[in-house]
């Protein structure tokens, strides 16, 4: 369901471009940790590589990337390249149905990172050159013609990724080193293993690879350690043999030689020319240098043949470390000295020594998710209900916290007394140190995050056909199945007389239409919704108009063209609107439908008729009831 809600979440925000901006590189040249004041798609022609944070793509003709706010862009140039940045700001009109902005924030596609060799490169290319064209004309008329190539640059965009979506996509053998390269480059790579581990030759790879890149992988690992150790020289204060073992060379003399023929001076020297440097530096040369985003490269980095020889030069820090080496040899004698000593002492009080504490079992379960069988406790004791709260209360658990948005059920007062507010931070979800996780987010990503704190469950609300089903699923995750009984009983014994009340004033030919509208749009929801689907169509066991095609009664909401409106519409109408009835009799189509002539129509807001928990649905029902019995029993 990712793509389809991304399609839909762009069918409904509002898009306004920033900027848009074109840089040239010459070869070697790179554009380093550009951090994206908003979100950006970025339009890369030519040859390099692409850094998004710590995600690495390669590129030797045309490459579609998307970034969020806060992003670092670096790219570097192995061939002449030309780099379009495409800076928006995406919102949620304020009416917006909540389903939108509950999409949003369980996965947002307007921060997310991605790249992709466009399917349509020269189309493409043409539509980001019109944007940039537009965007650097003198006439106003431009600034809207940019939103018409950014709309087709993005109806392009979602096409390929929808296309995608069903297509197993195997990372090109290029793109395969530069991220194993970019996570393991401290540890010692042979090329040898990483051609076997990809099933190729040690010759193809590293031809392959420099091909696209313009050099070796071996190449390729000296230029991180390097990048790294420059990085670190300038700000920690670290010691040489310390910097030396973190980038990957446990022998610090051979890092010093490897350092030197890199960059033309030893470690220390670099440092020290840093220090001296950033010291001279005028606040005027520190804001021009902040203005600009591209930074020639003048250094390269030469294949190192054998990685395991090195020669004395008569460095001064070979001298320094052959100091250090005697010293620490020195050093490690007085240390093994003490350390039998004390090994010796140990051995004598050991015997006295408590046994340490065995931790406690905890038993647990299988459930099926979203994501296949999960492992939780039996009897969870720290619930963290991101979503489900209502149901999570129903059952007589208190969570230690619950959704942001599900805190503001008017339902469910009373309830949430002691109960933190989960938001979208990650560390405070951790603070809170639960046991459980249960959530409706259908995002990989955001489950596998939620799992590193504590096992998840993760289920869509339409998984479950009618509200037993859901109660009877969270008894069992909860280890609650006796109290999920009893509440169903409960309920059940409640509906029943609730429903015969209705059914005994209502003709039988009677037709109910639940239904949304804002800004001459219209949604219907059927017996798996919200917004009073559920109530009327499967607990007061009401009828649908039959023009309602099957389909609009399936999922969770549908919207169609208003014009439909009197065809779908029943003698009797629930409609979620901030709307007044006078309004709604006033307006040329509404008003011309019998309920709303009538005065057959319940209208409640998006705060009320949104909440579809046990707890809600019940005072819902109870409400609703109290209505159509209302309306159809003659006053006295």
């Amino acid at each position: 369901m990712g793509i389809q809600n991304d399609i839909k979440l762009w069918d409904q925000v509002q898009v306004r471009v920033l900027d848009v901006r074109l840089i040239s590189l010459a070869t070697n040249e790179f554009m380093r940790n550009y951090v994206l004041p908003t979100s950006a798609f970025v339009y890369v022609q030519g040859r390099g590589q692409v850094w998004l944070d710590e995600e690495v793509w390669s590129t030797s003709q045309f490459l579609l990337l998307h970034g969020g706010k806060g992003r670092r862009l670096t790219l570097e140039a192995t061939g002449a390249t030309e780099v379009h940045l495409i800076l928006y700001k995406s919102t949620l009109p304020s009416n917006v149905l909540v389903e939108y902005r509950m999409m949003l924030n369980q996965r947002n596609p307007f921060e997310e990172s991605w790249a992709t060799a466009p399917d349509h490169a020269l189309e493409l290319r043409e539509l980001v050159r019109n944007i940039y064209e537009c965007w650097s004309g003198q006439e106003q008329v431009g600034k809207i013609q940019v939103k018409v190539f950014f709309f087709q640059l993005v109806q392009l965009v979602l096409l390929q990724r929808n296309r995608m979506l069903n297509e197993v996509q195997q990372p090109s053998l290029t793109d395969q080193v530069l991220r194993y390269i970019k996570a393991h480059y401290r540890e010692a790579i042979s090329l040898d293993s990483l051609a076997q581990s990809l099933s190729y030759s040690p010759q193809y790879l590293s031809r392959k690879f420099k091909e696209q890149t313009g050099c070796t992988p071996t190449e390729y690992v000296i230029r991180l350690r390097m990048g790294e150790a420059r990085n670190l020289l300038t700000s920690t204060e670290a010691s040489l043999q310390e910097i030396a073992a973190y980038v990957g060379y446990m022998d610090p003399f051979y890092f010093n030689r490897i350092f030197k023929k890199e960059t033309g001076i030893t470690p220390g020297q670099y440092r020290m020319k840093q220090q001296a440097d950033s010291k001279s530096v005028s606040k005027s040369t520190l804001n021009a240098t902040n203005e600009s985003i591209v930074t020639e490269r003048k250094e390269r980095y030469p294949l190192i043949d054998d990685d395991n020889h090195y020669q004395y030069e008569g460095d001064e820090e070979i001298n320094m470390f052959n100091h250090f080496k005697s010293a620490i040899m020195s050093l490690a004698l007085v240390l093994t000295l003490s350390a039998c000593g004390t090994a010796q002492q140990g051995a004598e009080t050991s015997e006295v020594a408590a046994e340490p504490e065995q931790p406690a079992v905890v038993e647990t379960q299988m459930v099926n998710t979203t994501f296949g069988e999960v492992e939780i406790p039996a009897h969870p004791e720290r619930v963290a209900a991101i979503d489900y709260l209502g149901t999570v209360l129903a059952l007589g658990v208190k969570p230690i916290g619950g959704g942001q948005f599900l805190m503001n059920s008017p339902y469910l007062e009373g309830h949430m007394d002691g109960l933190e507010t989960i938001g979208d931070s990650v560390e405070q979800l951790m603070e809170l140190e639960p046991d459980l996780i249960i959530t409706l987010n259908p995002d990989k990503a955001a489950y596998e995050k939620y799992s590193k704190i504590a096992p998840t469950v993760s289920i869509a609300s339409i998984t479950f056909p009618t509200l037993k089903d859901e109660v009877n699923y969270f008894g069992k995750v909860l280890g609650r199945e006796a109290e999920a009984e009893k509440w169903l009983a409960d309920f059940d014994e409640e509906i029943a007389k609730i429903k015969q009340e209705v059914q005994s004033v209502v003709p039988a030919d009677a037709t109910f239409s639940v239904m949304q509208e804002y800004d001459r749009q219209v949604f219907i929801f059927g017996n798996q919704s919200g917004r009073g689907g559920r109530n009327i169509y499967e607990l007061l066991g009401l009828q649908a108009p039959k023009n309602i095609p099957s389909e609009l009664m399936q999922g969770a909401y549908h919207e169609f063209s208003i014009e439909l409106l009197s065809k779908y519409a029943g003698d009797y109408i629930v409609l979620t609107s901030n709307s007044q009835l006078k309004e709604l009799q006033a307006d040329p189509i509404w008003g011309s439908l019998p309920a709303i002539k009538n005065g057959k129509v319940y209208i409640w807001t998006e705060e009320q008729s949104w909440f579809r928990d046990p707890i809600a649905l019940l005072k819902q029902t109870q409400d609703l009831a109290e209505w159509i019995v209302g309306l159809n029993t003659p006053s006295k």
